[in-house]
């Protein structure tokens, strides 16, 4: 009887030793959910990352000499007319309403190859272009001032070599009023430099 009741304590401690090694769904369950949270937690805790905001634009005033790629620039002054002598008998008047805006610039070409600073035609992510603002965001391109030789668009600089011309612009007279609160901008999409007419 006692050989008995001893086979059978052992056989339940056995079966209950065996029982506690192996855990049951719920606990597995459990420890999943526990592990999904300390993950969930440590990527909440983890700060999404910010981008840094870009510096603001310098904006240069005239006389201020600039470098952009393998131009060294200076924009030197800004005048307001209403007629460009182009030669001793020929002239370019801007159209009814319109002044013109000129700017001198000079430019030295520091590459190894023969440049236009701002040319007529081209790319358009990778071409020099300039551009005059308004202070209420409306923009103006170049005029071509054609047969002009102090015109600076589509002029080819030689290497190691520097220019002084101009770029004129076509304003509308209430824009060119307040010469100081137009801005020029000379550059590709990926760098530029601003200069301020004041």
């Amino acid at each position: 009887m006692r050989k008995l009741a001893l086979v059978l304590a052992c056989t339940f401690l056995c079966l209950a030793g065996c029982a506690s090694e192996q855990p049951s769904n719920p606990v597995k369950s459990s420890i999943e959910n526990n592990a999904g949270d300390s993950n969930s937690s440590a990527a909440a805790d983890t700060p999404a990352p910010t981008e840094s905001p870009a510096p603001a634009a310098e904006i240069l005033s005239l006389g201020k000499k600039a470098t952009l790629g393998d131009w060294k620039i200076c924009a030197k002054k800004a005048e307001v007319k209403n007629k460009i002598m182009t030669s001793k008998y020929l002239y370019v008047k801007p159209q009814k309403g319109n002044t013109i805006v000129i700017v001198t610039l000079s430019a030295k070409n520091n590459g190894d190859k023969a440049e236009t600073l701002l040319p007529k035609v081209g790319m358009q992510n990778t071409m020099i272009t300039a551009i005059l603002s308004s202070k209420d965001g409306e923009e103006y391109k170049p005029s071509d001032l054609m047969g002009y030789d102090k015109d600076l668009i589509g002029d080819t600089i030689k290497a190691g070599a520097s220019k002084t011309g101009v770029i004129a612009f076509q304003v509308p007279k209430k824009a060119a009023k307040n010469k100081k609160d137009l801005t020029l901008k000379i550059g590709t999409v990926a760098e530029s430099i601003t200069y301020t007419l004041k």
